[in-house]
């Protein structure tokens, strides 16, 4: 996964300066660890329409962007009713694969993190923290025995909307 934070970092850079509108290769290359020495090839395309980028190495695969489409959730998940994916990120590895999706809905936070309490239970994870700081509730999952497998959820009330995330993981 390091090599495709890398490579992130270095898309990005390219794409301050892309105003692109179809699908188009913005940059390929190598990337060098400084920590290893090891490298590692990769490509960076992007649809331009939608903001989507996609980035791929030898190890795995990062896509990123607004929209529903770039907003997936971890398999067992769905969204909260009435929300709208705002956007988010995914990346695949040998080691398993990860995430994070943003939303907003109507309603409330509590409902939200129950809503997906129940969810990460039925999955198998075992909730291991919640916190409230002001409008905002947190909430921690993880699958027992697996450290690489687990949840965040975060929901910050904004008058009778609730903005959120789920981040996850999951181990190869």
């Amino acid at each position: 996964m390091m090599r495709i934070a890398t490579a992130a970092i270095a898309a990005s850079l390219v794409l301050a300066g892309c105003g692109s509108k179809s699908d188009t290769e913005l940059a390929s290359g190598t990337i060098t660890d400084p920590d290893t020495g090891e490298t590692t090839d990769y490509s960076v395309t992007t649809d331009g329409d939608e903001g989507n980028l996609s980035i791929k190495t030898e190890d795995g695969e990062m896509q990123f962007g607004s929209g529903a489409a770039n907003a997936k959730l971890p398999a067992g998940f769905a969204p909260y009713p009435g929300s709208k994916m705002t956007g988010g990120f995914t990346a695949t590895g040998k080691d398993g694969q990860g995430g994070m999706a943003s939303f907003e809905a109507p309603g409330k936070a509590e409902d939200v993190i129950a809503h997906f309490r129940r969810q990460a239970e039925a999955a198998g994870l075992k909730v291991n923290a919640e916190v409230k700081s002001g409008d905002t509730l947190m909430l921690g999952a993880e699958k027992p025995d697996d450290s690489k497998s687990g949840v965040q959820i975060t929901a910050t009330q904004d008058g009778d909307m609730v903005k959120g995330s789920v981040t996850y993981g999951m181990g190869g």
